[in-house]
């Protein structure tokens, strides 16, 4: 299936681009999404993220379906979905 991920802010400037699609197995989950991002985009992001010594981002970051973020590294994905990644920064 085809699984659509859309960087927001900082993100998209770590990354190198504002979207990118990944294919992913029938039954993938954000976790496997996540792995994706890992392998492609790694290098490019900085370690509190957990990119390069952790098999998953931590929880610095939001995933979002919709309107509804996806917490659960096991949530279910469906083929065509866009997920959109987020890090709910604050400045003062």
């Amino acid at each position: 299936m085809k699984i659509k991920a859309l960087f927001h802010g900082i993100l998209a400037d770590w990354v190198g681009q504002t979207e990118a699609e990944f294919s992913l197995p029938r039954d993938a989950t954000l976790s496997d999404l996540l792995l994706e991002i890992r392998k492609s985009y790694g290098s490019h992001m900085p370690p509190q993220l957990g990119m390069k010594d952790q098999a998953d981002f931590n929880q610095a970051f939001w995933a979002v379906r919709g309107t509804e973020q996806l917490k659960e590294p096991n949530e279910k994905l469906t083929d065509g979905e866009k997920i959109r990644f987020f890090l709910p920064l604050a400045g003062g």
